[in-house]
């Protein structure tokens, strides 16, 4: 089985909802408050918010 890639190009600095099944970017927004009010108007129940990161930004991992 292959893992789910997904092509975040164009989407640097956005928030995107992702579909859980297909890896696909379903919406997105710049507010992940918007976003998540589309999501729920449009019933959106099988994707995961998700904020892409823009060229260069740094990416915090871990508590330190």
């Amino acid at each position: 089985m292959e893992p789910i890639r997904t092509d975040f190009a164009g989407y640097e600095g956005m928030y995107v909802a992702i579909d859980h099944r297909t890896g696909k970017i379903v919406m997105a927004d710049e507010d992940h408050h918007r976003l998540a009010d589309r999501m729920k108007a449009e019933q959106v129940t099988h994707a995961a918010i998700r904020r892409v990161p823009r060229v260069g930004e740094p990416q915090y991992v871990g508590l330190g």
